[in-house]
This record gives C-alpha cells, structure tokens and sequence, in this order.
C-alpha cells in the first residue's frame, strides 16, 4: 500500500500565523511576495501591518542589521552591509539630474531629498521610498532656497498625527539671499493635508553645523549646531532637536570636546552616536554614545563607547571639493564602525576616487571592500547623497 504524504503551504496557515511569520521577514522579501496571492496582498499593504512591522524591524536594535547604505552617483546603489552585496536602480526622473541632489534626511524607510536646479537656482523637495520607489514633490508655502535645513518626523501617534516637515533657514545666508522680515523662516508641511503652518514663536540662537543634515531619531529630529558664548568670545558645540508633538525646538544637550569632523546618527533606535575624527591625527576616531532620548530632550548626555587608534586608520572625510565627501556609516554591535566611504590614491598620472567598505573595531581595520573606482575627471558622484536607512513598506503619505 503506497504510504499517504502530509502537504501543507503557508497559505494553509492561519491568518495571525502567516502575519507573524511576515513581521519577522525582510521588507525587501514582503514586497516580492505581494503579488503571490490576494490574502497576502491585502495584509502586506494594510498600514496597521505596515508600522507594527516597522517597529519589530531588527535594523532598529543592534542585534540584528537591516540597515543599508543608500548612496546616489549615476544610479540609486544599495549596500548591504552584512552580506557587502550591491543592488542598483536607476534614478527617479524627479531627482535628476544628479548634481541637484543636495542633502537627504531618513525617517521610517522614507527618505526627505532636497534638489536644486543649478541653472534656475529653484529647489524642489522630495518623499521617497526606496523599496516602493514611490516618490511625491512637496509644494512650497512660497518657495525652497538652497540655504534651508529640513527635517521629518512625526507625532507620538503616526496613524492620527502623520508625518510632518519642518523647514527653516540659516540665518548665516540671510544678506546673501536678501530675506525680508516678511518672509517666512520657520514652518511645518503636514504631509496628511498638504499644508505649510508658520511657527510664529520659534526663536533660536544657534547656527547647524554645516556639515550636518540633521537625523530623526524616534520621530524627532537632531542636529550638531553652535552657539556665540559672549562672555567668552568663542563657539559652544550643541545638539538641538525639534520635536514634532509639541513642534518646537529644544536645547538637547552640549557636545562632547569637538574634533574638526563630527558625524551624528541614530545608535540603537532610540539614541544618538557621534564619530569623531581629527584633520591633524587622522589615526585616532572616538565615537561617543547618548543615553536614551526622552521626548522633550532633556536629561540627555553622551559617555564614550570606544576609541579607535591604529596607523591605518583612512580619512572618514574627503576634501576634494567644496562639497566635501562624508562617510555614510553606523555603528554595530561589539564596538565596530561600519563604514562606506570615498579615498584618493595616487596613480600615476590620474587620481583614482575609491569607493571602500570599512569595518573598524577597536584595534584598526579589520576589513575593507573596494565596492568601485572612479577618476576625477569622469567622476560626478559624492557622499552628500550617502546615507543609512531601514527599507519599509511605510506608503507615502
């Protein structure tokens, strides 16, 4: 008698089941498996899915990475840090062309993009879903100059509050760019209704550091600023942040002694790191660790995590331009870097661009990846458009 075989499929399973089984599995794998059938169509593309799977995501804790490198030069590349594999798309029409791209800030999966026509000198503002490939162009109040910083956030409950973004401007660009006092300089977009709102009462007294496009951490934005000290005629190092429930800015905490490059980014999911590399003692980086962040910014100070300090050590930051190239990076677990980053060699007669995976611990380099190289002369791309992000399904609001 022939022996009767048991055959299941994860269709056959309970709905609760297969939607457990999906908050553990990769956004990358969830958006393949759409079209599989109607059941799961239906639950992979529900919001209430959508954010608890967000927040179960492994790439928002240390113990495991979903994080990715998202850097633009000809096309859209994707790393994989773990796995050191690249994908490439090609460029949404609506950022191009390349050189106009000119700062990004990651929130949930979306990515906030910033383009300038260089002729026009006319800026336009983006939402972008990587994995969706879903883009939209947010319309100014009156309109976007390349001296404004923005920031994405949203408010304790994302299905009622939504996403919002904040915009303000650098009082440094003020005479070059001959503000009036009419004119606006701090407002918030409310993605749900596509409405600008003037905030009125925002006063500051600090200046973002140049180099910073700020990151959103738990919602709220952060950025390394400074501050004149009157009395003592010299600069105060700051972390300021903005917080999208109660929409004003807050003084989060001083900074740990400043080096002359410092890179802020997200560390746990709920923290801030902050990597700092000197121009005269390139072989020594320290990277501190903030506690965890309360919603109204007070109570937050950093302790250092680890020094790195090895002859070895390559250049985080590359002056070859005014647009200075900055590593995209984020700090793993047992005390690494994870790091890609542009460096120059000489070669002859030419200057290669390289474009290196880093993993650094404690004692050095303990692994690097040469990912491509360019010459100078036919090389347009630059690490301003380098960033960290957690692919999602989140859907554009």
């Amino acid at each position: 008698m022939a022996s009767s075989q048991r055959s299941w499929s994860l269709s056959s399973l309970p709905l609760d089941m297969i939607e457990e089984i999906f908050h553990r599995t990769p956004a990358e794998s969830l958006l393949r498996s759409k079209p599989t059938c109607k059941k799961w169509y239906d639950l992979i593309k529900n919001k209430r899915f959508i954010y608890e799977h967000l927040r179960r995501s492994p790439g928002r804790s240390l113990r495991t990475d979903e994080r990715r490198f998202l850097r633009i030069d000809q096309t859209v590349q994707i790393m994989e840090p773990v796995t050191r594999t690249r994908s490439e798309k090609p460029i949404p029409h609506e950022l191009q062309p390349l050189e106009n791209i000119k700062a990004m800030v990651h929130c949930d999966g979306l990515m906030l993009c910033m383009c300038s026509d260089m002729e026009s000198g006319i800026v336009h503002l983006a939402l972008w879903n990587p994995l969706t490939r879903h883009i939209t162009l947010i319309q100014p109040s009156t309109r976007f100059t390349t001296s404004d910083y923005y920031g994405i956030g949203h408010g304790v409950n994302k299905y009622r509050d939504g996403y919002k973004i904040l915009r303000f401007s650098d009082r440094r660009y003020d005479n070059y760019h001959h503000h009036h006092h009419s004119e606006v300089d701090f407002e918030i977009y409310y993605c749900e209704t596509s409405s600008w709102r003037t905030l009125v009462d925002a006063k500051v007294d600090w200046n973002v550091d140049f180099t910073c496009h700020g990151v959103s951490v738990m919602g709220n934005m952060y950025w390394l600023a400074h501050r004149d000290v009157e009395e003592e005629e010299e600069l105060e190092s700051c972390i300021i942040g903005f917080d999208f429930t109660a929409e004003k800015f807050m003084d989060v905490c001083l900074c740990p002694s400043i080096f002359d490059y410092n890179y802020l980014s997200c560390f746990g999911g709920d923290r801030l790191s902050l990597l700092q590399q000197n121009h005269d003692e390139p072989s020594l980086i320290e990277v501190w660790v903030s506690s965890k962040l309360a919603d109204d910014g007070g109570d937050v100070s950093f302790t250092k995590y680890f020094s790195v300090v090895s002859s070895d050590l390559p250049w985080l930051h590359l002056d070859r331009s005014e647009d200075a190239s900055h590593p995209v990076y984020y700090i793993a677990k047992n005390k690494r870097i994870i790091a890609w980053c542009e460096g120059m060699m000489d070669d002859g007669d030419r200057l290669p661009v390289w474009i290196i995976l880093y993993e650094i611990d404690e004692d050095g380099v303990r692994n690097q990846l040469e990912t491509e190289r360019h010459y100078e002369y036919d090389y347009v791309g630059t690490f301003l458009c380098g960033y960290v992000y957690v692919p999602s399904l989140v859907p554009l609001p």
